[in-house]
């Protein structure tokens, strides 16, 4: 296991570097600076040169990313160049909003997913099946954001029972929840009524019913827990889907989370704000994987001791 985590942490390490050498210089190759946004559009070129040298934008770019990376090293995320609050504050804040609607999406999708796809596999060619796995097609070939705009139309613009846009009550929380776990729930589904199939073939099912057992112990106290493997090595695979959703239904939800912050500080060329926060994305993907191959272990002992 020691060996395991060391390499781990080694790939870990490299796929962070790779990351930040990535988002740095796609920053600075990309059109236009801070000085645009931040100072009067009828600043003159004095000006801006003058606020470049402050922020040591004219400096070469591989010194920049070497003073940006000893200066994360030792703990100064820095502050943004438009607001002025700084990483922390700003981590804090949209981090926490993030959290919430994250972990809302999450639970909402497996709450959900899971006992359908159970269902759909003891139930296979009924109604109850074809209803589930109708809705799960629905789920995956939906985009996000069509589905969005249509509870925005329905539930805000025709119903008035939810606001459109905005945090952080109950409320404002409900259609970036369902948008965000639409997809998820619909594969978690399918994926679990898949691998409930394959097991439920298999000869110790047929063993314990020889036994005696009834459908429901053979297939809840048996069956699921080999059932769930498929769907933990696809959690770690989710959580980069989620992130990345996560731009869009914040965006369109106008919630305050990472997303949200990420894709306002890359128009406003935030420097900081954009570096710091893509990096906390990537590592979060990275370490929602390792996660996923760790509770591999417990899920099934085999994989363990292998």
């Amino acid at each position: 296991m020691g060996a395991y985590l060391a390499r781990r942490g080694l790939r870990m390490m490299v796929i962070m570097l790779l990351a930040s050498i990535a988002v740095f210089y796609s920053l600075r190759f990309a059109p236009g600076d801070p000085s645009g946004v931040v100072l009067n559009p009828l600043a003159l070129e004095e000006v801006r040169e003058a606020y470049r040298e402050q922020l040591g934008l004219n400096q070469p770019i591989v010194v920049q990313y070497f003073v940006y990376v000893s200066n994360l090293a030792r703990g100064e995320l820095g502050t943004s160049l438009v607001t002025g609050k700084s990483i922390t504050d700003l981590l804090a804040s949209h981090g926490t909003n993030s959290l919430i609607l994250g972990l809302s999406a999450v639970g909402l999708s497996y709450l959900i997913g899971l006992p359908l796809g159970v269902l759909a596999a003891a139930k296979r060619n009924s109604a109850v099946d074809q209803v589930a796995m109708g809705v799960g097609i629905v789920g995956m070939g939906m985009p996000n954001f069509w589905l969005a705009l249509l509870l925005i139309y329905l539930f805000s613009s025709k119903l008035h029972w939810l606001p459109s846009a905005g945090c952080c009550g109950a409320k404002h929380l409900i259609m970036p929840t369902l948008v965000l776990a639409a997809e998820g729930t619909a594969v978690t589904m399918r994926m679990m009524r898949s691998s409930m199939l394959e097991h439920l073939g298999q000869d110790f099912v047929r063993t314990h019913r020889a036994k005696g057992l009834s459908e429901w112990t053979i297939v809840g106290g048996r069956v699921f827990r080999n059932a769930l493997i498929p769907i933990v090595s696809l959690s770690g695979l989710r959580i980069g889907w989620l992130i990345g959703y996560t731009l869009v239904v914040e965006t369109i939800f106008n919630w305050p989370g990472v997303g949200y912050l990420l894709v306002d500080a890359v128009l406003r060329r935030d420097y900081p704000v954009v570096q710091f926060f893509s990096l906390l994305l990537v590592f979060t993907v990275v370490v929602a994987n390792l996660l996923a191959d760790l509770v591999y272990g417990l899920v099934d002992p085999r994989i363990r001791h292998a």
